[in-house]
């Protein structure tokens, strides 16, 4: 009996143990490829004369994960909106510092954002 419950237990730790191996955010493995939503978004600031300040980033809100797109611009007003895994605006008063592990995850080639 006591061979089968460290058998159960190693085996245990050791699954439990392993790197995952599959999705990680919002349930895919790479949210800017994955999700048509930020596609799309990309798509649009892509037909602006503005896209060099724009860039994604991910983060963690309350325990889920989110995104925003953020500019850089020195001369826009600009609006945060925070974004849920599904592109839904989360409603509230939320600012970049409710945001925690914050990663730019997409800027464009020509970013002029110092995002270091």
């Amino acid at each position: 009996m006591q061979k089968v419950f460290f058998l159960i237990l190693f085996c245990t730790l050791f699954l439990s143990c392993r790197e995952n191996d599959g999705p990680t955010t919002c349930a895919v493995a790479a949210p800017v490829n994955d999700l048509a939503w930020i596609q799309q978004g990309i798509k649009e600031l892509e037909n602006t004369s503005l896209i060099e300040y724009s860039y994604l980033v991910q983060a963690t809100y309350k325990g889920e994960t989110v995104f925003f797109f953020g500019s850089c611009c020195p001369f826009c007003k600009f609006a945060l909106v925070i974004l849920d895994c599904q592109g839904k605006a989360i409603s509230g008063s939320i600012s970049t510092a409710d945001l925690i592990d914050q990663k730019v995850i997409w800027k464009p080639a020509n970013s002029v954002c110092n995002l270091d």
